[in-house]
C-alpha cells in the first residue's frame, strides 16, 4: 500500500475524530441542558401531585395510598367552601360585620378539580409544561408511573400521616446517553418522606 493510499485512508479518519472532539463539549452542554429540562418538568408535576395530596387528606384525613384514589377524588369529589354574602365594610373585619348581621356566610361545595388548580394556582406554574390532569400520574418522557405511598409514622410520640411520590432519573432521562455525564440514574426526585413528617420536595426548595 503505498503513501498516497494511506493518506486517502488516514483523513476521513482523521477529520472524524477530530470532529468528535469539537463536538464532546457541545454534548455534554446539550445534555445537561436537557437533564435540567426534564428535571423541572418533574418537579413541577410533583408539585401538582402535593397539592391533591394536600386536598386528599384535609378531606379524609389520610394520605392517598394509589393514583386511582388520589385521581377519582380530584375529578370527581368535590371540597366545601365558605363564602361570604354581603359586602363587609371597610371599617370592620370581616367578622366584625358577620356578628352584625351585616354580612352572612354559606358553605357550597366546589368541585376538588376547580378548588386546587384554578387559575391563581394555574398562574403560578412552570408555563412550559401545560397542566394535564389525564397524565398527572405520568413521569414526563417516559411510560412509567410514579411511585407513590402513604402510611403513618410516630413523631414526638404523635401519629401523623405521610406520602411519598417519586422517580428515578433514569427514568426520566430515558433515552439520554448518561454515559460519563457525571449522572446517577439510581438517584431518585420525590416529594414528600415516609420517614419524615415533611411534604417538600428534595430538590432543594
Amino acid at each position: 500500500m503505498n503513501r498516497k493510499t494511506i493518506q486517502l485512508i488516514l483523513w476521513p479518519v482523521i477529520i472524524i475524530l477530530a470532529w468528535l472532539v469539537y463536538r464532546s463539549p457541545i454534548s455534554l452542554k446539550e445534555f445537561q441542558e436537557e437533564t435540567n429540562y426534564r428535571k423541572s418538568a418533574v418537579i413541577q408535576d410533583l408539585k401538582d401531585i402535593r397539592t391533591a395530596q394536600i386536598a386528599f387528606k384535609d378531606k379524609y384525613r389520610v394520605y392517598a395510598g394509589d393514583f386511582n384514589s388520589l385521581l377519582s377524588f380530584v375529578k370527581n369529589d368535590s371540597l366545601a367552601v365558605v363564602k361570604a354574602i354581603g359586602e363587609t365594610p371597610d371599617s370592620l373585619t370581616e367578622d366584625q360585620a358577620l356578628m352584625a348581621g351585616i354580612i352572612s356566610r354559606d358553605t357550597v361545595f366546589v368541585p376538588v378539580y376547580q378548588t386546587i388548580y384554578n387559575q391563581d394556582y394555574l398562574d403560578t406554574r412552570d408555563n412550559r409544561f401545560p397542566f394535564d390532569l389525564e397524565k398527572l400520574s405520568m413521569v414526563p418522557f417516559s411510560d412509567e408511573t410514579f411511585s407513590i405511598e402513604s402510611g403513618n409514622i410516630e413523631k414526638g410520640k404523635v401519629v401523623v400521616q405521610v406520602f411519598e411520590v417519586s422517580t428515578t432519573f433514569g427514568t426520566f432521562l430515558n433515552g439520554l446517553d448518561a454515559t460519563n455525564k457525571g449522572i446517577d440514574l439510581d438517584n431518585t426526585l420525590r416529594v414528600g418522606s415516609m420517614s419524615d413528617a415533611s411534604i417538600n420536595g428534595n430538590w432543594g426548595e
